[in-house]
């Protein structure tokens, strides 16, 4: 490599790590404003840090191409052909062709001529951003204590730590979750208007990335909203609006869900999918292998799509096993394994502590990472692509975990405070120890970002 080109891959580094750092700040600021004693910077700055010593290190072991795939370099050629047409063209709008991680790409090629690590930096800040959205909602639903705990969580998990730099849309999808997590804590806690509009926009990122995902996302969003609103029915005038209106769109969108759901079209699209991906995986070599193939399921009826998906879940969840350790790529995924594990192991201790309390206290939580494994459920061709899907969930489920430890920590007198009988949750703005009571919400004219 030329010593000019070297020189220019170093600069173009450190800008776009000194971007990302300054994007994060200023975000940090903003919902500091009405959360005082959000103290998460640390915790995210030694998460960025973490992740670009894991940027070089993976280059420098020689192994990746092996980890990260292939579909690297599909995408940066397609963004280079974005990148080389004017902006008058349509290729700068997501579609089928190109999606909007290869336009981010794209953005960065043409305006600043990015190299890849540089490119795997601003990825790293994408998804950083949606922990820092994550942990805010955190600070929502828990308190300040929670916040800063699942800020160092989410900050160190390790199967993140890879795939939050990979130029592939899974840092844009952990920016669409965050958002919408954020959002719907808004319209959890007060039925806030622009928590609608938030969980809009995490949902919008997501349909121009990975569509399939965004109308999973859109209709725990839908359902989120509606459970919002009925739970505060007579507490604030603007619930009923919003029941009709998750009303109407459930009536409008049921014909496309219907035609969705039909024998033929999921023989067409889903099962044909489903075929595509498994007859692939047995040419390349037997299930179990070091290719990590799943087994063929059926969904080519509505019947078989119930009947079926939780077995697919279970693949998302836990493959490759903690024992399948053959090449890297397991090695690396029998992490992610694990801690899943973990944390479903914890999130069931702590839910049985807080009593029949865990769903009201984790529901915009619970809503999209539902919806989430659902979508990768019936989409993932093999336990590669199925532990990369659940770096997504693992990051809302310690999230969850952090909320649930949070309430099971406090007196039950403090405990029972924080669900109203009118069932609208409290947020505590103070950093108190456990058992400590939580201060009321602040005024509804106040500003919050």
């Amino acid at each position: 490599m030329a010593p000019d080109s070297t020189l220019y891959d170093v600069l173009s580094v450190t800008l776009a790590t000194l971007l990302v750092g300054f994007v994060l700040a200023g975000c940090i600021r903003r919902l500091k404003r009405s959360r005082p004693e959000l103290a998460v910077g640390s915790a995210m700055a030694v998460g960025v840090g973490v992740r670009l010593a894991a940027i070089f290190a993976v280059s420098l072991t020689g192994v990746e191409l092996t980890l990260r795939g292939g579909d690297e370099l599909k995408f940066l050629q397609g963004a280079r052909t974005i990148a080389a047409s004017g902006f008058d063209s349509g290729l700068w709008l997501p579609s089928d062709l190109y999606r909007l991680h290869e336009i981010v790409f794209a953005l960065q090629i043409k305006f600043a001529d990015f190299p890849q690590t540089a490119l795997r930096v601003t990825q790293v800040g994408i998804a950083m951003l949606g922990l820092v959205f994550i942990v805010a909602a955190v600070y929502d639903l828990a308190g300040p204590r929670a916040a800063r705990v699942g800020a160092w969580v989410l900050a160190l998990e390790p199967a993140s730590i890879f795939f939050n730099s990979i130029l592939h849309r899974e840092p844009l999808l952990v920016l669409a979750s965050g958002l919408v997590v954020f959002g719907g804590s808004k319209i959890w806690t007060r039925l806030e208007l622009r928590g609608v509009l938030v969980l809009g926009l995490g949902c919008a990122v997501a349909l121009g990335t990975r569509p399939y995902a965004a109308w999973f996302l859109m209709t725990g969003g839908l359902l989120l909203i509606l459970h919002a609103s009925l739970r505060q029915v007579g507490s604030t005038l603007r619930s009923i609006p919003l029941v009709y209106a998750v009303g109407v769109v459930i009536v409008v969108a049921s014909p496309a869900v219907l035609a969705l759901t039909s024998q033929e079209s999921l023989e067409q699209n889903l099962q044909g999918s489903q075929d595509a991906n498994t007859a692939a995986n047995t040419r390349r070599g037997t299930e179990g292998s070091n290719n990590l193939s799943l087994e063929r399921v059926d969904f080519s009826s509505r019947s078989d799509l119930v009947t079926n998906l939780p077995r697919r879940v279970r693949d998302v969840v836990l493959r490759p096993y903690p024992w399948q350790l053959q090449n890297t790529s397991q090695q690396l995924g029998a992490i992610g394994t694990l801690v899943a594990l973990g944390a479903l192991l914890l999130i069931f201790h702590y839910a049985r502590r807080n009593r029949g309390r865990a769903f009201a206290l984790t529901a915009p939580i619970i809503y999209p990472t539902v919806c989430l494994m659902a979508a990768y459920a019936l989409s993932v061709g093999n336990a590669g692509t199925g532990f990369r899907y659940r770096t997504h969930l693992v990051l809302l489920a310690l999230a969850m975990l952090v909320v649930l430890r949070e309430h099971a920590l406090r007196s039950p007198a403090t405990a029972a405070a924080d669900v109203p009988s009118d069932g609208a949750e409290r947020r505590s703005t103070t950093p108190g120890r456990a058992g400590q009571h939580p201060k009321a919400l602040p005024r509804r004219g106040s500003r919050l970002a």
